[in-house]
């Protein structure tokens, strides 16, 4: 039987950090009274209300004992200079970013196309000015964040591959 490696992981977190990363965010479904499992087959949002180029993306490694990044639920750790299996993903979100909704799904995407001719420095996007979304490598159902414009959300995302 064969296995995937330390180093492959590692190059495959490479390939992943190497591409425009996009963190959507939308509604879910209202009706949802908890949030569900999420589905490992989902290609997209259930309702995407717009989406943010990512912030900052790091190869991170446990350190249990100097960490000073803590990630709820899988502890402290640190950023490494070389390529590792983990991806640290932080996405903050303006103020004026769907400033009246309710966020109760987040999906990281990989390899986002947005429409030709918006303006330079644009990091914030609206479903229409997307021209293709891109794979969704991590999924997110969650407790409803009721958006203000007097707030900015600010998500960090582990993913360990």
């Amino acid at each position: 039987m064969s296995i995937l490696t330390t180093a492959g992981r590692a190059a495959i977190a490479a390939a992943v950090k190497a591409q425009p990363l996009h963190l959507a965010w939308g509604p879910g479904d209202g009706a949802w009274v908890t949030p569900p499992p999420e589905n490992p087959s989902a290609t997209s949002l259930t309702n995407e209300i717009g989406r943010r180029l990512v912030t900052s993306c790091d190869f991170v490694t446990p350190d249990p004992v100097a960490g000073t990044i803590e990630v709820a639920g899988a502890g402290l750790f640190s950023i490494s200079a070389t390529p590792t299996n983990r991806l640290l993903i932080t996405t903050q979100f303006d103020y004026a970013d769907a400033s009246t909704s309710v966020v109760r799904q987040i999906g990281l995407f990989m390899g986002t196309q947005v429409v030709a001719g918006l303006p330079a420095g644009q990091r914030y996007f609206l479903p229409a000015e997307v021209q293709s979304p891109g794979s969704l490598v991590q999924l997110e159902n969650r407790a409803p964040i009721y958006r203000t414009s007097g707030t900015r959300e600010r998500f960090e995302m582990l993913i360990v591959f």
